[in-house]
């Protein structure tokens, strides 16, 4: 095993910033952390797509056993073993996105390599549900529903376990009269990052808040800005405005790349 990947992992717990709450970072026994960089070396070395990830990309995008500050489950061998085999005959990263995303939200809750009890039906979406729905099996998974964070998480759990990079990526609050806020995911496929929305059906680049909604992003304020949750420091802070008070994430700035698509669009 690459102690790297061990050691990573540890650094993103030590290394938070001041503003950063205890809750956000558990510690973690080694056999989690060596578990986790096993599975993610395995998926790297195994599936051809996923030898094209450069290293950096995989340190940051791919080996986090974390996404935000939800609850950690031990997912990762569970979720290779379920998907590894689909993954396999992929013969490009974006191919293997848009095979399996309709998989996590299907097959991964179907699995006894992933759940006691499994459940035949595929997990849904119902609103409203972060923080009490974002642990990816304990969770998600059990309960069958998810919010966007939620859901979000799922699937960047689900391609992170295939040696896929992907993230999620959301506002605190849109810059719109009605406000809201929302999550998606970002998943990279040799030719940069793309975004699609956390349903099952993929179509990347394409989301129902893109471009109506992402136009008005404001990069110079943090609660109106679009942010990539980070494994490391970014060049940002996500305010995760369902923690009260807010904790604030690891993050970088993704409003400009928004508020180009929203000009070609």
């Amino acid at each position: 095993m690459d102690l790297r990947c061990v050691s990573s992992s540890r650094r993103h717990v030590h290394s938070a910033p001041g503003a950063i709450t205890a809750l956000a970072w558990p510690s973690m026994p080694d056999h989690y952390l060596r578990s986790n960089a096993f599975y993610a070396l395995k998926a790297r070395g195994e599936i051809p797509v996923a030898q094209e990830v450069p290293e950096e990309l995989f340190l940051k995008e791919v080996l986090p056993y974390r996404v935000v500050d939800e609850p950690v489950d031990h997912w990762r061998e569970g979720f290779f073993q379920v998907l590894a085999p689909h993954a396999m005959r992929a013969t490009s990263l974006r191919g293997a996105v848009e095979d399996l995303v309709p998989r996590i939200f299907q097959e991964l809750r179907a699995s006894p390599k992933v759940m006691r009890k499994p459940n035949q039906t595929a997990v849904v979406f119902k609103s409203n549900l972060t923080p009490e729905m974002m642990a990816p099996i304990s969770e998600t998974l059990t309960s069958g529903y998810a919010s966007c964070t939620g859901s979000s998480i799922l699937i960047v759990d689900g391609l992170r376990s295939v040696g896929i990079p992907a993230r999620l990526v959301g506002t605190p609050q849109w810059n719109i009269p009605t406000g809201g806020n929302h999550n998606w995911v970002e998943v990279w496929t040799g030719d940069g990052w793309h975004f699609f929305d956390a349903v099952p059906d993929v179509r990347l680049d394409e989301a129902w808040f893109a471009p109506s909604n992402t136009k008005f992003a404001n990069n110079k304020d943090s609660t109106h800005a679009i942010l990539s949750a980070e494994w490391t420091k970014g060049d940002a802070t996500y305010p995760l405005t369902w923690r009260k008070p807010a904790v604030l994430w690891r993050a970088e700035g993704r409003t400009a790349f928004y508020l180009a698509k929203s000009e070609q669009s």
